[in-house]
Order: structure tokens, then sequence, then C-alpha cells
């Protein structure tokens, strides 16, 4: 059995894959009331990836173009949230990823082990948590959509052969695999419900090492993934990198260079990847770019920019505007051409 295979394997006893909605076999609560015994973990979430997973206009935008019943299944997955969707909305929906999302199974609480004290009735289980459990949203293949009754394309009952979302198996083929994702997203804050991941700029600055160098007549831009326990970028296939050289002088005469993925079209319905450029845990991409071509003064600073972008127009068109960054800036230096080292032969 693959890897892959494996964390689809294990995620099945926690979470239907997106094709379906989750059914905790409780009666639907709002993270509201939690918040009374676990005030700093509720203010964490309700500010969180997971509490903004409805509400982000980023995802909304999207939902938007296609609103499909897949992306609910993840983005607002209980079965109460999608009847609110369906009726138009609902404060229960605009709680995202809320608390019984993950720690309720069967009417119980779960969790990897059970306070002392607790007032819950708490399935304790090891792999609460686990790689393989964050595998269950963050690990999915290209769906197939299908029309409905009406002949609409809004169905999704199967997927592909081919990742769309390839995190956690990044993750188990990496040098980190032997850690787990909490050990870096859930230590981003105090109560370890936060999980900002490539939304915190600090967070991501870390994730990469950017080195530049002159190469006789070019500079050598590496970007080695030294902080990240999976491929840089990951998550949504949108998600790319932009690396950036030019002089102030000559902005027309920018160089850049992008790391991500791209598709094409595959024989079983979805997409597969035809190129994918992404930075593997520990692996290093290089962009060169001609002194020549970057123009300006040869005593003028050369200036390096590297972005992590979350949509595929890093800049909106008209109509298309956000209320939300499109990018985070993950580098940025000014050196003279002469204050380069020189590269080292490789």
């Amino acid at each position: 059995m693959t890897a892959l295979a494996l964390v689809a394997l294990l995620a099945l006893d926690w979470f239907p894959r997106g094709l379906e909605p989750i059914d905790t076999g409780a009666a639907p609560a709002s993270a509201k009331t939690c918040a009374g015994c676990h005030a700093g973990t509720h203010a964490e979430w309700a500010r969180s990836r997971h509490g903004l997973a409805w509400t982000n206009a980023i995802f909304q935008r999207e939902y938007t173009d296609k609103p499909l019943d897949w992306c609910v299944h993840c983005h607002a997955p209980l079965k109460e949230q999608l009847a609110q969707v369906h009726a138009g909305g609902g404060p229960l929906a605009n709680e995202g990823v809320t608390c019984v999302a993950c720690h309720v199974r069967g009417g119980r609480m779960v969790a990897r082990t059970r306070a002392e004290g607790s007032p819950h009735d708490t399935d304790a289980r090891a792999d609460f948590g686990s790689p393989a459990y964050c595998g269950g949203c963050h690990q999915f293949n290209f769906p197939v959509v299908e029309d409905d009754a009406a002949g609409r394309p809004t169905l999704v009952r199967r997927y592909t052969a081919h990742p769309m979302q390839d995190t956690e198996h990044q993750h188990a083929a990496g040098a980190k695999a032997a850690q787990e994702c909490l050990s870096c997203h859930a230590r981003a804050s105090t109560a370890g419900h936060l999980f900002p991941g490539g939304h915190d700029a600090i967070f991501v600055a870390r994730a990469v090492t950017v080195r530049s160098c002159r190469d006789r007549h070019a500079l050598d831009v590496a970007l080695t993934n030294t902080g990240a326990g999976h491929n840089i970028p990951t998550g949504d296939l949108h998600r790319h990198l932009v690396l950036r050289a030019w002089r102030a002088s000559a902005p027309e005469r920018l160089g850049e260079a992008l790391f991500g993925r791209r598709f094409e079209p595959a024989a079983d319905g979805g997409k597969r990847d035809a190129l994918d450029t992404t930075i593997p845990v520990g692996e290093t991409r290089h962009a060169r770019f001609r002194l020549a071509d970057l123009g300006g003064a040869a005593r003028e600073p050369i200036r390096v920019e590297l972005r992590l972008v979350y949509t595929i127009d890093e800049f909106p068109f008209r109509g298309r505007e956000l209320a939300a960054p499109t990018t985070v800036t993950m580098f940025a230096d000014a050196r003279a051409w002469t204050a380069l080292p020189r590269c080292a032969p490789r």
C-alpha cells in the first residue's frame, strides 16, 4: 500500500473526504457554547483559518464562481451547516470549521487524551490530531464534477487518481515525516488553535532560506525549503511563489520566476500535474537573472523579493477585487552587484 493510500485509509474514520457532510452524532452546537470554559482557545479559533474557512474572501470568491456542495463539505463541514447554506446561510455555517467538526464523533467528545477533571465523555484517541487526521481535509484528489438531474454540473461523487491538494503526502514523503503537523502549526499560538499557516508573515518567512550570489554575468537566487514539513507552496492549487529581481530605476526590466504547479487534463476526468516546481522539504530551486536584462545603473542596488501568492491572480482585475490580501512577502533585500558573494561551483 502506498503512503498516499495509507493516509487516505486512516483518515476515513474521521472525515468523509469531502464527499458528504460530517455527521457528528450530536445536536448542532455553536462554538460559542465552548467559550465559557475555553475562552482562550475560542478566541484563537475565531480568528483562525479554520474559523474563517467559510467567510474568508478568497474562498467566497471561488465558491461564488462554482458553488458546489463539495466545497461546503470542507469549509462548513457539518450537515447542519450544509442545510443552512442551502437555506441562504446562517450563523452556524459562518463558523466554518467549528469546534465539533474536529472534536465530536458518535455523539462523544474526541481528543488525544482526556484532561483530568474534564466534564466530557471523552473518547481518547491516539490518532487524534495526527498527520493522517489532518489529511482528512488537506489531502484529496481532483474531483469529478457530474451533472445533476437538471443538467447542471454540481455533483461530486468520486475522485480521480491525481492529487489536487497533496500536503499530507508531501509531508509523509519528506525528511520531516516523523514530526507531526501540530509540532509546527499548533506551536504558532498560545492555545494551539490559531493555525495561521501560510497567512502569517513571520511563519512563512521562516519556511524558506533565500541566498543570492553573482555567477559571472547573472544573479543566481537559491530558494531552500528549510522550515516547512511539506512542499512550498502547498495547499490550494492556485498558490504559487513569485521571485522578482529589479533595479528601481528600470522597473520595466523586472525579472520574474514562478514556482508552483501547472496542470493538464487527465484521462479519468480530472487533472494531473504537467509541471511541479514547488520546493520539497530540504531541497533547493534556483533562478537566474542576467545582469544585462535588469538594466539600471551599475552601482544601483539589485532588489530581490519573494512573495507567496494565494490566488491565481496576484493583482485582481476590476470586479475580481478581494477584501483580503492576495499575497504575503516572504523575503526582501537590496544589494549592489559588487556586494554580492560569488557563487560557489555546483
